[in-house]
């Protein structure tokens, strides 16, 4: 990628010429297009539950918590719908669907000994105009 060449010096001491062969460099315009695109490349990927849930927002019940409208059926915080990673008691892992309520995952279509262990927003739409 680069006519000069970059030493880089290994764990144990010992410099080596630096090959940059496989090195994907993206190059950005503005500070606005460098965080469109860092932005982009979080979205892409998974998440570890581990990590990290989607982000809840208050669902139509919240305003009745604490009061006596309120029933043990009802959530206070949901999340959007994104895309997860479930893994089977029998080791088999599928993608699925599903979101949080109350830091608790629902899966669109609920299976048994099934356990969300990442996720990841969904895609923006495709747009024509972008694949020009």
């Amino acid at each position: 990628m680069s006519d000069g060449m970059t030493l880089v010096q290994n764990e144990d001491g010992v410099f080596d010429a630096y090959d940059d062969t496989y090195d994907i460099v993206i190059h950005c315009e503005s500070k606005e297009e460098q965080d469109k695109t860092i932005e982009h490349l979080k979205s892409t990927s998974w998440i570890p539950v581990t990590e990290r849930l989607p982000e809840e927002h208050d669902s139509i019940f919240a305003k009745l918590k604490g009061t006596n409208k309120w029933s043990e059926s009802m959530f206070e915080r949901t999340s959007y719908e994104v895309i997860v990673t479930v893994k089977y008691a029998d080791g088999i892992i599928l993608t699925k669907t599903a979101h949080t309520t109350d830091g608790k995952w629902k899966l669109a279509h609920p299976t048994l000994n099934g356990t969300v262990i990442a996720w990841k927003p969904f895609p923006n739409p495709y747009k024509e105009n972008d694949n020009k």
